[in-house]
């Protein structure tokens, strides 16, 4: 009875939104009826589902890491695509090593939340949207069996330790001096990325020699299967600081090593990791992680930006006894300029756009294909005034909003999301 509503409202969703008889010609009429309203939830992701339908991995980004309605908003959207859209792999900006702690517990074979949460690695996603996701993936798996049940990966390189530890686990006791060897190469990545910073590349090109040593006499150990997907991942912890595109390349690497030939995939991440265009911000022509993704899929992989207008969001900063703790910012409603200025002024209210489809000539093709001021955040130690108002978009990320991403979410007002004790 669920589905069949569901196909109902996503037919009616999707009938709205490609009208084309009176199809208004200005920008702000056509996003008036091209954006599907947020305030139905369940015919909001049945259209997304139905505009998903032929990706085979999909991105859910989002202009800040610490934002409630964001949160909210994807966790529906993936629920969605997992209940009726055949979506079977949960992935997240989140140590590929450390989040088989996340996959366990959603699988039912842990019970330990907290052990989850901090499988997600970083503490920015120590948050009570982030438990629910889980709560609910493991609710799905409980009452499904098979090919049914929903898998949990990390796609992140960022912590070599983990990998290392992990690598020593499937070695096992008779694994000789190799934990050893694998520890005391990491303990030099660090060293060598500082220097290679500096203009030495010689202590990095030998960690990549050092490694191919030791990935063979790793393979020569054990043939445990799971042992060349951590051998993957630890390469790609050393290759990512070979460009400044190189972590969103590891990124995307690592999603498609561990997706199964029929699978579909939701990756959860940042706006600037599911972009398919440049990484401006790092100063580089290279693509995001999407970017990498539409290599290999093509239009096999839909990305999905988030804006919002204004609100909260938090963020980690130290105290002053140099602890980490979460911080609410306030921001100010975006300058003219801004895409989001462009969406708060035509909707006023939350919606999401599916831009595939979109006309491709016309004031409205200029709009989707000009660059635009973008905003967005970090997770770790925002500059401080960041909520005074600036007129001036020209210093900002940029966007190309058809470029860039298949689609948008908006938010009109956000708030911050809730940190865990």
């Amino acid at each position: 009875m669920r589905n069949s509503l569901l196909a109902v409202l996503s037919w009616v969703a999707l009938s709205a939104c490609s009208t084309t008889a009176e199809a208004p010609q200005d920008v702000d009429g056509w996003l008036k009826q091209a954006a599907v309203p947020l305030g139905n939830i369940e015919s909001a992701a049945a259209s997304f589902v139905s505009a998903t339908r032929e990706a085979r991995v999909i991105g859910l980004g989002e202009a800040t890491h610490g934002q409630h309605e964001a949160f909210e908003l994807k966790r529906e959207l993936t629920l969605a695509l997992v209940r009726d859209g055949g979506v079977r792999v949960v992935a997240y900006e989140a140590s590929a090593s450390r989040a088989r702690a996340c996959d366990e517990y959603v699988s039912g074979s842990s019970d330990d939340l907290e052990a989850a949460i901090k499988g997600l690695g970083m503490l920015i996603w120590a948050v009570e949207e982030n438990a629910e996701l889980l709560r609910e993936l493991r609710a799905w798996n409980l009452a499904h069996s098979g090919r049914e049940r929903v898998r949990f990966i990390g796609v992140d390189v960022q912590d070599p330790s983990a990998t290392v530890a992990r690598i020593a686990e499937l070695l096992g006791a008779e694994a000789g001096e190799l934990p050893a060897r694998l520890k005391a190469w990491t303990a030099r990545l660090e060293p060598a990325v500082g220097e290679l910073w500096k203009g030495d590349p010689d202590p990095y090109l030998r960690l990549r020699t050092d490694f191919e040593a030791l990935e063979r006499d790793v393979r020569a150990a054990s043939d445990a299967p799971e042992l060349a997907l951590r051998l993957a991942e630890l390469s790609r912890a050393h290759a990512m600081f070979h460009s400044a595109g190189g972590r969103d390349r590891a990124m995307a690497e690592m999603l498609l090593l561990q997706l199964g030939p029929d699978e579909r995939a939701v990756v959860w991440a940042h706006d600037l990791h599911i972009t398919r265009g440049p990484l401006d911000y790092a100063g580089t022509a290279e693509t995001g992680m999407g970017g990498c993704l539409a290599e290999t899929l093509g239009p096999r992989y839909y990305a999905l930006g988030f804006a919002f207008g204004e609100g909260e969001f938090q963020a980690l900063d130290t105290t002053p006894d140099n602890q980490w703790q979460f911080r609410t910012y306030h921001v100010p409603a975006a300058p003219a300029g801004s895409i989001e200025h462009d969406l708060a002024r035509a909707l006023g209210h939350d919606a999401w756009l599916d831009l595939r489809g979109a006309p491709s000539s016309g004031p409205i093709a200029q709009w989707l294909d000009a660059s635009r001021g973008f905003r967005w955040f970090g997770g770790y130690r925002i500059p401080e005034g960041i909520d005074t108002p600036s007129t001036d978009t020209t210093g900002w990320q940029r966007t190309v909003p058809r470029r860039d991403f298949d689609g948008w979410a908006f938010h009109a007002v956000t708030s911050a999301a809730r940190a865990r004790p």
